[in-house]
């Protein structure tokens, strides 16, 4: 970032989006209720994920072509990552046609964005086509999601999965990213097949000139009031998640003094995490859903009763 130019700072009240109405009693959502999708998607501590995914996002270089030529992160970087934030809350968490509107907002912006690079990249010459919702770009965006939630939940929050609720969550991601244009054919059939071709997909990525001007921006947050070291937090938490290399590639390796403040934030909201009470753990947004579900189990109540007698 350019050091005559300061990005718009963010009100605190922005961190803590509200949830939709209440929408149907009973209604379920896209995403299974009960499971470790919305238990890991719950978790507030998750939102420290969510500079490391727009990187992992970025380091994709039609990714990276689409977010310089159609999205100005400049006019308020956090101010984007809690829109993207608020958008993925709502598919997971509201009801059915809450969730079908806010992938089809999406989808209207996304429909905006497609051109060619402009210039070229290791494995992507100049000139190639991109558009946000070609089903494997939109495949790495959601699978940037899906990793980094999962492991900042269990880093940060403690929240282990065990090797069948991985499967579970990987499973139960997959009607969300069907909202979002990821076919089942271009969709990895188990968690295994997901991981390898994360895998495989980190091995190819490439941090552009175009990456590191989204990345400097993300990665300078400035709120409103002022708090004194946000930034250098949000460096060290971001490297912490990203795989080394690219957290390399950004130019935000793990230093001593990064590693000092990631490993002091984990071990404290790790504590923490036992002892917070529920509405302050988790987003409003899983409280609503649970209620949602509640009402709809006292609204059969009484017509099973009746049918009994």
């Amino acid at each position: 970032m350019s050091p005559d130019r300061k990005l718009p700072r963010l009100p605190l009240s922005a961190v803590f989006p509200p949830p939709p109405g209440p929408g149907v009693p009973g209604d379920p959502g896209v995403c299974p209720p009960g499971g470790p999708f919305r238990r890991v998607h719950a978790e507030r501590a998750v939102v420290l994920g969510g500079p490391a995914a727009i990187l992992l996002q970025v380091a994709h270089p039609l990714v990276a072509e689409g977010v310089a030529v159609h999205s100005d992160y400049t006019s308020g970087p956090a101010r984007r990552l809690l829109g993207t934030l608020q958008a993925a809350l709502t598919v997971a968490f509201g009801d059915t046609a809450q969730a079908h509107e806010m992938a089809r907002s999406v989808g209207r912006q996304h429909a905006r964005v497609r051109g060619v690079t402009r210039t070229g990249s290791p494995g992507t010459p100049a000139g190639t086509p991109y558009r946000a919702n070609d089903p494997h770009l939109a495949l790495w965006v959601h699978a940037t999601l899906v990793w980094t939630a999962r492991r900042v939940a269990h880093r940060y929050a403690g929240l282990e999965l065990s090797a069948a609720e991985r499967e579970r969550h990987w499973q139960e991601s997959k009607p969300f990213a069907r909202l979002f244009a990821v076919p089942d054919d271009v969709l990895p059939g188990t968690v295994a097949e997901f991981d390898e071709y994360f895998a495989g997909t980190l091995r190819r990525l490439v941090v552009t000139d175009a990456a590191r001007r989204v990345a400097a921006d993300v990665l300078t947050q400035r709120t409103a009031p002022p708090l004194p070291g946000i930034a250098a937090l949000v460096r060290s938490v971001t490297s912490d998640v990203l795989p080394e290399p690219l957290a390399v590639a950004y130019g935000t390796p793990r230093t001593r003094g990064r590693r000092v403040v990631a490993t002091a934030t984990r071990e404290l909201l790790r504590a923490a995490r036992p002892v917070l009470p529920r509405r302050i753990a988790q987003w409003p947004h899983a409280e609503v859903a649970r209620r949602r579900l509640d009402a709809g189990a006292q609204v059969l109540q009484p017509r099973a009763s009746t049918a009994q007698v």
